[in-house]
């Protein structure tokens, strides 16, 4: 464990000094790169030196073959995931899931942009003219691999693989085998159908709550820092702050939470929420260490600054609150609730019920201050806040997408799997393995149905070699026009476009119709395509063969008025800028 609290210190703080580096010098290049990973790996000895032994007693390892079944599960996952994560399938970039047919062409984008030296804090590459308002950690921890020398495939493959292993680490040690499993293989009866049709697939595809792996791990590439950090800074509370023994030092606590909004806002929104909750648990007389107070309000003075900071710009000013909107019922929409909730959720719902009364009668029967009792309040100050939050998300939408609330059930989820466990191995041998087999048996058949598929084709290979001359000629500041998609080849180099794809413009709570009208114009060559090509600050037009497909032959007024800067079998690129100083 001490090797993955080190990486995790190392990308949290090469990433923060890349912010740094790239504000003062107007964008990263090599050398910058470097010198953010050599502070982050400074950074990461200083934590590893400062661990003290007690703190990181030697976890226990799997016993029995059902245990050792869950972590070969775990690694299987994570080698078929990754590995395939993005590879060359002969003239095509492919990819494996199509659940990362839109997230993995914008993480590329965002990766490459950023390597290719554009000023900090970065403009939005897939909406020009406004600020980029994504946590951009894990991109640009990859951008400075990339600008270190390695590959972007084998940089997201290793970044894939080494995030699976912090946070299969991290799992253990946060729940054991339970905790592994319940990440693997959450869900509820929707993958049950396998026993009517016999096809094995991914059933939750198509529901709410979808494999926490495939739909959310894999294509939120965010999580593969911000689930083990954040397990890492909730086994170290647990341990320090509610348990009163050791944890994790507060300088990396800090560094960790403090950095948390960079990488990933909703994992930050629910560790923020679990403080909250247990300082005012605090005094509702549990039996929780008296120092718990004192803790959470030293943390919180560690980290409030670089924090503030980060969501200050994350959210352009602390505006990300228009987006919190009023739904009830999340995605339940028109749907019987009682189905809804089963099919999504299963048998969830009533466990968290059981812990919730068996850790009840525990406090009430047992003496205050003896060593169960001190437990029983343990886990149930972890379950309430986490609880309550899950029920805040069945009403508040924190995004646009509803979807996006997934981000923080799938906290709320993991952090009530050890007090799940904690009574579930109190029971007969049978009532556990019907009550695993009921909580698992549909995630199972999703995973896997999900990781038995073919590739997909993102882009012809040609096209991305063909274009890498001739765009080195362009600055990497400049904007293009072309046809808003998910995997346009100026996006897979890295490119600022006017707009990319809606769904992406949409998730975020950007405001794009206009702007999208008025590129839809200039595409089309409308009449006053001249003055939508200045509003939109246009500096060159790309027409290859996406666009030749979706507008046709509408290109008589700039194609005769703008010169070619930059043509070949990929298509044409107009200079726009010429244009406008001629008029």
């Amino acid at each position: 464990m001490r090797a993955v609290i080190s990486l995790l210190v190392a990308v949290a703080f090469a990433a923060l000094a890349a912010v740094a580096l790239g504000s003062a010098q107007g964008g990263l290049g090599p050398i910058s790169a470097w010198v953010a990973i050599a502070a982050g790996a400074i950074c990461a000895v200083l934590a590893a030196r400062d661990l003290p032994p007690g703190t990181l007693s030697r976890a226990a390892t799997p016993r029995g073959w059902v245990e050792w079944t869950v972590v070969l599960a775990f690694a299987l996952f994570a080698l078929r995931a990754f590995c395939w994560l993005v590879y060359f399938d002969g003239p095509n970039l492919s990819f494996l899931l199509p659940n990362n047919l839109g997230d993995l062409p914008l993480h590329i984008a965002f990766t490459r942009y950023f390597a290719n030296g554009v000023p900090f804090w970065p403009e939005n590459p897939i909406f020009a003219g406004e600020g980029l308002r994504y946590p951009l950690g894990v991109d640009l921890a990859n951008s400075l691999a990339l600008l270190a020398g390695v590959d972007l495939i084998r940089g997201y493959v290793w970044a894939g693989l080494l995030g699976s292993l912090a946070t299969g680490v991290m799992l253990w040690r946060w729940g054991g085998a339970f905790a592994l499993a319940g990440f693997l293989f959450n869900g509820g009866f929707a993958a049950w159908q396998i026993f009517r049709d016999g096809n094995l697939d991914d059933f939750q595809t198509q529901i709410a709550w979808k494999s926490i792996p495939l739909a959310l791990f894999v294509t939120q590439r965010g999580l593969l820092y911000a689930v083990p950090a954040g397990l890492a800074l909730l086994w170290s509370w647990r341990a320090r702050l509610l348990r009163g023994g050791p944890g994790l030092p507060l300088w990396v606590e800090a560094l960790l939470y403090g950095t948390m909004p960079l990488f990933h806002l909703h994992t930050f929104l629910f560790l923020s929420f679990m403080l909250a909750g247990w300082f005012a648990l605090s005094f509702c007389g549990l039996g929780l260490p008296a120092s718990l107070r004192g803790g959470i309000l030293k943390l919180v003075a560690c980290s409030a600054l670089p924090a503030t900071v980060l969501v200050w710009v994350l959210t352009g000013g602390f505006h990300g609150g228009s987006l919190i909107h009023l739904k009830p019922g999340w995605m339940q929409g028109e749907r019987n609730p009682f189905l809804f909730w089963l099919e999504n959720f299963g048998i969830l719902p009533l466990c968290i019920v059981a812990v919730f009364m068996w850790l009840t009668i525990i406090l009430k029967k047992t003496e205050p201050g003896s060593s169960r009792h001190r437990e029983a309040a343990v886990q149930l100050a972890i379950v309430i806040p986490a609880v309550l939050l899950f029920l805040v998300g069945c009403f508040v939408m924190f995004a646009p997408w509803e979807w996006d609330n997934t981000k923080l059930f799938l906290w709320s989820y993991l952090a009530v799997l050890p007090p799940l466990w904690a009574m579930l191995r109190r029971r007969a041998l049978w009532l556990r393995s019907v009550a695993c087999f009921l909580f698992f048996f549909s995630g199972f058949v999703a995973l896997i149905g999900g990781l038995d598929g073919g590739g997909h084709t993102l882009v012809q290979r040609s096209i991305l070699d063909s274009l890498a001359n001739p765009l080195k000629t362009i600055p990497a500041t400049s904007t293009f026009a072309c046809l808003p998609t998910y995997n346009h080849p100026l996006l897979l180099m890295g490119r600022k476009v006017v707009a990319g794809y809606e769904g992406h413009l949409f998730s975020h709570g950007i405001d794009y119709r206009d702007q999208m009208a008025r590129l839809e114009r200039l595409l089309r060559a409308e009449p006053g395509w001249q003055q939508e090509a200045q509003r939109l600050r246009a500096d060159y037009l790309f027409w290859g063969a996406m666009e030749e497909e979706r507008y046709g032959q509408a290109t008589a007024g700039w194609a005769a008025e703008a010169p070619i800067v930059a043509q070949g079998a990929w298509g044409r690129i107009y200079d726009l800028r010429a244009w406008r100083q001629q008029r």
